[in-house]
């Protein structure tokens, strides 16, 4: 537990580079592929591509939430020096993917051969034995995943996040040009990418085994182990959770490109794809720092020490509109030229529309750290609940607004998902804290406390760089 007894500004240093990275991969696998997979497969191929991945995405909440609320679990314990807990909280959540999550995707992908998934998609690029097989292989991608967070939440117990994030961006290079190259030089289909997706996943598991086992001696698989008084304590802490991702990630981003492909075809859900991505490049950029801010988050809350999250808090919140204001800034004045060569010309930009996606991030930056705060603390089961029904209505009104409106229409419900959930995860916050609701905000604004921690950060680095040389 070395790692875990360095100082805060040590492990957010090593944690921001290790985000860094792996975003900034991120970021480039998912702009770079359009191009790519536009020009091998059309517009309309990639739309088509696009909406069936959103679908099996749903797969994903097979595990319950499971891992994150393993993760956060095993961190506080860690922050609270309760190494018995964490143990246990490692083995019995890695027991129940092999007991429960893993016979449960089987049971869907039963499900989904007897389903006409072509039909209600529209899929003519895609024939429907290789749908079956797409998301056979990102079914087995999602379940490596499952394993992959469990493990590597035992490197973020013992404070070594950063070495977890750069493995991350590491696969996600790998992937990136194993699928470029798949498509470009070998006319690789929607297969091939699936194919690769799920190989370089079992690769990076197998990596992330081996590290855990070196840097956590505790962790260690045992399959006989079932405690369940454990399972019964983690139920509402993973049930939130997942509701509170299927209601962001499932029903807010993913949700409106199947209604799309349903009403309108592959071609719009290429075009809202597209448009989203570029506004999205901020929350890979976001989470540089907010992913390792969440983990302090949790130490913090191990230790009851309010006053230090509520400030973790505040310096999220900061860096988030400061990185909104710059990316939007580009977008608007750099968007036309950007568009013209990233989709060769096949998609044009659109201020109006891109304005309609601006704003929409905004209400997603008001209470973006808040809910990461949130889900640190593993503190999601009452407020998914109310999340779920405010996205279902967003959706709802997205799906409605396209029939006249067309793509606009299906974002401006979004606008609305996003300002309902933010102030709802504001307020719950706030009371939980203890904190007066108008305080808060004007707390945002203060960056004092962010310019103080930045240079004693700064002075403690200048040396230690001093010391070295």
């Amino acid at each position: 537990m070395a790692e875990a007894k360095r100082g805060i500004g040590r492990r957010l240093s090593l944690g921001v580079s290790g985000q860094a990275f792996s975003r900034i991969i991120f970021a480039l696998n998912t702009v770079a592929l359009i191009p790519v997979l536009i020009r091998a497969w059309g517009v309309g191929g990639y739309g088509q591509w696009v909406a069936l991945t959103a679908l099996a995405s749903y797969m994903s909440y097979s595990n319950f939430g499971l891992v994150s609320t393993s993760a956060n679990e095993m961190v506080m314990a860690a922050g609270a020096d309760d190494h018995v807990r964490a143990r246990r909280t490692f083995q019995m959540s890695l027991n129940l993917t092999f007991y429960i999550v893993l016979p449960l995707i089987l049971v869907i992908l039963a499900i989904v051969a007897i389903t006409p998934i072509s039909q209600i998609l529209q899929l003519t690029a895609i024939t429907p034995g290789q749908v079956q097989l797409i998301i056979t292989l990102m079914a087995a991608q999602f379940w490596f995943m499952t394993v992959r967070g469990l493990m590597v939440a035992a490197l973020y117990a013992t404070g070594s996040y950063g070495l977890g994030y750069y493995l991350a961006g590491a696969a996600k290079l790998i992937e990136l040009i194993g699928i470029a190259t798949a498509v470009t030089f070998f006319h690789g289909s929607p297969v091939s990418a699936a194919a690769i997706m799920a190989s370089v996943a079992l690769m990076d598991l197998t990596i992330i085994v081996l590290v855990t086992y070196r840097a956590a001696p505790w962790a260690r698989i045992d399959l006989r182990q079932f405690d369940r008084s454990w399972v019964m304590t983690q139920a509402k802490p993973a049930i939130g959770f997942a509701l509170w991702n299927l209601s962001i990630m499932g029903i807010l981003i993913q949700g409106p490109r199947i209604v799309l492909a349903s009403l309108l075809g592959g071609q719009a859900v290429a075009i809202y794809a597209i448009y989203g991505t570029a506004m999205r490049l901020m929350d890979q950029l976001l989470l540089m720092v907010v992913l390792p801010l969440e983990i302090e988050i949790a130490h913090s809350v191990g230790r009851k020490a309010i006053d230090q999250t509520y400030r973790l808090v505040g310096l999220g919140t900061q860096f988030s509109w400061a990185l909104f204001v710059v990316v939007a800034s580009f977008l608007m004045i750099c968007g036309p030229l950007v568009f013209h060569f990233w989709t060769r010309g096949q998609v044009v930009f659109s201020y109006g529309l891109m304005a309609l996606y601006l704003l929409m991030s905004a209400c997603n930056q008001l209470g973006r750290v808040s809910a990461h705060a949130l889900s640190s603390m593993n503190r999601l089961y009452g407020l998914s609940f109310v999340t779920l029904v405010i996205s279902l209505a967003a959706l709802g009104l997205g799906a409605l607004l396209t029939v006249p409106l067309k793509i606009p229409g299906m974002v401006i419900g979004g606008i609305v998902g996003e300002l309902g959930t933010s102030l709802v995860v504001i307020v719950v916050l706030t009371r939980w804290m203890g904190k007066p609701l108008s305080r808060f905000f004007i707390d945002q604004l203060d960056v004092r406390d962010t310019l103080a921690f930045a240079k004693t950060q700064g002075d403690r680095l200048w040396l230690r760089l001093r010391g070295s040389t």
